[in-house]
């Protein structure tokens, strides 16, 4: 027996399965009638129905002003605030369905129906939906409608106990008073339902197992012989089937079938004892019999071989609750090798029960059926239900529109076009995450329209396009670029969407005039877009139209920086008058290239002088500081020795006082010791560099911030670069423009700049850290006066300064982590902004192996929105997001000094109190850290 058993399983119908009770399958199979005929007399129950109208109407309003009910309208509430939330849908028909009667049903339906065409629903939400359904069905149409939510359901998810309801349910509608009706129907559907999932090793002993029952009840409603042996060769046939797949179970399903095989052997026996003159054909009927037993036999032990081959691959996914990827990529792969490719098929169903919103588990499953199925129409409807989880990828959606294109309808060609229009109208409402994704929807279709056109006039050569459907081209053109300017608000996608255009309507249009416009337009919005200029002076070139070209060159010229990579419009520049123009021409050119190269070297020298004052201000900072720290030392050297000396001359002092007027002169008490002012950080950590970086290129990028006191690069122990590097300048000023550079792009990486972590500690004070510190032994700030506390909240207010406040001090930063590795601090600021967050002061994203990053915020009103954040999905990734708290200082706060902060602070910090926070990693690298 296998080490998977009924034990091992919860489910009470997978136990009935296992169990070898075939002795009581005729008393089942009555029981089954039995309730069939049952059912159908429900329906002579309305008139009861009726009667009780009144009684409903009481109940319905004792239940409005319920507790529950204040429950159920509380979600309701909740829901309008976010109709798209998975689980406020669930939480409001679980409560619902806790108190729903016939009379209100309707209510319960309706929001079943709004949450289904917004989310995929679960195994078990559909179960207890049809199980509701069936309860009040009473009318054709109920039946109906029945059907067409198990229809709907198998489009959610390819799942076995989906079937056997549905398999049950129709069985039921088509029972009358005990008899089995439309059996070509049922069969055809407990078919269907095993090509679906007959490979599941795991639950389709159900369908099976209700299959065989339903023919045995045919068997027991078959009053004829020769009726009854072939309906008898059907259920063989059946177990036959059963017994050559690997399935959990199977030695006891084995054993039922030679006991049902005895059992007809032994009520063949009784028929047959006056056929004694057939004796050679019955000898022959055995022959074969046997034969048949025995291939059988082999099935079964190849079947029995194969499900031992999987076994530990189930164990080990139950044993993980089946939420391990990495366990169902190995079964899988193992599937791959050695078995069948629809047992591939449904072990990718299977796991994306578990993980129905992971994009590449779709897109390997849509990979294998394209390559190894290549099966379309299977293909096809597998694309469609992914388009239910995998919503905001237009990425996905540019693929399922191509596949509908390349479908074989060319017999329905009108049927395929409106087909795409319905799938392009539902991309576009389906919730696509970004204005790229929208963008590249639209030119996936728009590719689509323009090939439709050009198939329709392949006739004539060259291609004549009618005025019709170039005003349909136009028409869409302008439909995009007026839904799109929706949208894309910051124009990411618009220059490109307008050359498009403008490309199109010369080269297919030829419509040399459209083409300027849009062009011209395009340059309005960004004119410092090097290979705009360039497409634009090739098409006057490819039109002659020298003089043109010369005006589009000098205005390049005056809109690209001089000392950006897209100068080069320079040389093309040069390159043009050197082929087409006079010696006059091209001096025009160089006099007009060496004024702005001039006025670039002034502009540069300037910012150098500038840079060498600032310098050199820090070093007479630093001068005086130095000198200032000297001159204190000083200071606590000589009143030491004065209070030495004062100590040995204390009788003296006495004698003197004595001889005075009999006045007392009190000593003045020390000045106040001015609190010691705290470093600000100048060390940086460059992270995600280049491993071909070298200190050379970093010195030409940050020595223009400031001067640097030492530059290192981190290498492994063999040598090679680590993609980190620690720069210390020599003021804070330096270090803090320097902070620039972070998220720029170096060799195609996106960097990440930073404070090290030594130096984020003490960036802010607040006035309760101030007290508190008074209750640490090691704490210079124990005589601090109100004054000094005043002065300290006045530096740390967030809007006087645009420091960071790495300790979170004020309690408006939040940390996010499990975030796409394709995250920068653009689209992460436009993601919050989306959602309600408008009020962000600082935005710091890490890309490590794992990124994460760090927002600051201006106000608790942004925060509670940050924070609500939390689980939403953001470039496929369901992010974590909870306020900051970097791991401790040396400040250790007492009892007392945490009374006197929730006084300070007016209680406004306990509406957080609540909320989960972690710590976030360290950014020292290990070998460094331990070196330290």
């Amino acid at each position: 027996m296998s080490n998977i058993n009924e034990e091992e399983y919860d489910d009470e119908e997978m136990k009935a399965v296992l169990k070898d009770d075939s002795s009581d399958s005729d008393n089942d199979d009555n029981n089954d009638n039995q309730n069939l005929s049952d059912s159908n007399d429900d329906d002579s129950d309305d008139d009861d129905d009726d009667d009780s109208d009144d009684d409903n109407m009481e109940s319905k309003t004792d239940y409005e002003n319920s507790s529950e009910g204040l429950e159920v309208g509380l979600l309701e509430i909740k829901l309008r605030e976010d109709p798209y939330s998975f689980e406020k849908n669930l939480n409001y028909i679980n409560a619902l369905s806790k108190f729903t009667k016939q009379s209100n049903y309707q209510t319960l339906r309706e929001a079943r129906e709004k949450f289904q065409s917004i989310h995929p629903l679960t195994q078990e939400i559909w179960l207890v939906w049809f199980s509701d359904e069936q309860k009040y069905m009473k009318t054709d149409n109920d039946k109906q409608y029945i059907l067409s939510l198990y229809e709907k359901a198998l489009n959610d998810f390819i799942s076995v106990k989906i079937n056997v309801s549905y398999c049950k349910f129709i069985i039921k509608i088509n029972t009358i008073s005990g008899l089995i009706n439309n059996v070509k129907k049922i069969r055809e559907q407990f078919e269907r339902s095993l090509e679906q999932c007959g490979d599941d090793i795991i639950e389709s002993p159900l369908l099976w197992t209700e299959y065989r029952m339903f023919e045995q009840m045919l068997l027991s409603q078959i009053k004829g012989d020769n009726e009854k042996q072939l309906q008898t060769k059907t259920i063989r046939d059946l177990y036959h089937r059963q017994l050559s797949h690997p399935m959990i179970g199977l030695d006891s399903i084995y054993n039922d079938y030679q006991q049902w095989e005895d059992s007809q052997q032994s009520s063949g026996d009784s028929n047959n004892n006056n056929n004694n003159n057939n004796k050679k054909e019955e000898e022959e009927k055995e022959k074969e019999k046997e034969k048949e037993i025995e291939l059988v036999k082999l099935k079964f032990e190849k079947a029995l071989k194969q499900f031992k081959e999987r076994e530990p691959f189930e164990i080990s996914l139950k044993e993980k609750k089946y939420l391990d990827q990495r366990k169902w990529k190995e079964y899988i792969e193992f599937e791959k090798q050695h078995g069948k490719p629809m047992r591939v098929v449904t072990l990718f169903e299977r796991q994306l029960k578990y993980f129905s919103n992971h994009y590449s588990i779709w897109s390997f499953y849509l990979i294998y059926l394209e390559k190894v199925i290549k099966l379309n129409d299977l293909r096809l409807k597998v694309f469609s239900r992914s388009l239910r989880s995998i919503y905001y990828s237009g990425e996905h959606w540019s693929k399922y529109l191509l596949l509908l294109e390349e479908s074989n309808d060319d017999d329905n060609e009108n049927d395929k076009k409106l087909k795409i229009e319905q799938e392009f109208q539902r991309s576009l409402v389906s919730g696509l995450k970004s204005e790229y994704d929208y963008q590249l929807v639209y030119n996936t279709y728009i590719d689509y329209h323009w090939r439709s056109i050009k198939k329709t006039n392949s006739g004539s050569n060259p291609i004549n396009i009618s005025e019709n459907d170039k005003q349909s081209m136009k028409t869409l053109f302008e439909t995009m670029n007026n839904q799109m300017s929706i949208i894309d608000v910051n124009n990411y996608t618009a220059v490109d969407r307008y050359m498009y255009i403008a490309q199109f309507e010369w080269r297919q249009f030829n419509d040399l005039s459209r083409y300027r416009e849009i062009v011209d337009y395009v340059l309005s919005i960004d004119p410092s877009q090097y290979w705009v200029w360039s497409q634009y002076i090739s098409f006057e070139m490819e039109q002659k139209q020298f003089q043109s070209v010369r005006e589009l060159f000098k205005k390049a010229s005056s809109h690209i920086r001089f000392d950006d990579p897209s100068s080069r419009i320079w040389q093309d520049w040069f390159t043009f008058e050197r082929g087409y123009g006079d010696l006059d021409q091209y001096k025009v050119v160089s006099d007009r290239y060496t004024v702005i190269q001039n006025k670039y070297n002034k502009e540069q020298e300037i910012y150098l002088q500038q840079q060498q004052k600032q310098q050199q201000k820090n070093k007479r900072k630093e001068k005086y500081e130095e000198k200032n720290k000297d001159d204190k030392r000083k200071s606590k050297k000589q009143k030491s020795e004065n209070n030495k000396t004062t100590g040995n001359n204390n009788e003296n002092h006495d004698e003197k006082a004595d001889d005075d007027d009999g006045e007392f002169k009190k000593p003045l008490p020390p000045p106040p010791k001015k609190q010691k002012e705290k470093d600000l950080p100048k060390k940086l950590i460059i992270l995600n560099l280049p491993f071909d970086t070298v200190e050379t290129d970093l010195h030409k990028i940050f020595d223009k911030y400031g001067q640097i006191s030492s530059l290192k690069l981190v290498f492994d122990k063999n040598g090679k670069s680590k993609g980190i590097c620690f720069i210390l300048y020599k003021s804070h000023e330096s270090a803090n423009k320097a902070l620039e550079m972070d998220q720029q792009i170096i060799k195609n990486r996106t960097i990440c700049v930073q404070y090290s972590k030594d130096q984020q500690i003490n960036e802010h004070t607040e006035p309760d850290q101030t007290l508190t510190t008074s209750s640490t032994p090691s704490s210079t700030t124990t005589t601090t006066s109100t004054t000094t506390t005043t002065a300290t909240t006045n530096t740390t207010t967030p809007s006087s300064t645009n420091e960071i406040d790495f300790d979170n001090n004020i309690g408006l930063t939040v940390f996010i982590n499990n975030l796409s590795p394709g995250v920068n601090k653009d689209k992460l600021e436009q993601f919050l902004q989306h959602n309600g967050v408008t009020g962000i002061k600082d935005v710091r994203v890490v890309l490590k192996a794992r990124p994460f990053a760090y927002v600051d915020l201006i106000d608790k009103e942004n925060l509670k929105k940050a924070l609500s954040l939390d689980k939403k999905y953001f470039m496929s990734k369901s992010i974590n997001v909870n306020l900051s708290k970097p791991p401790s200082s040396s400040i250790s706060p007492s009892n007392n000094n945490i009374n006197n902060n929730d006084s300070i602070s007016n209680g406004n910090d306990t509406e957080f109190k609540e909320i989960p926070t972690r710590k976030p990693t360290l950014l020292i690298p290990r070998g460094i850290k331990n070196k330290k």
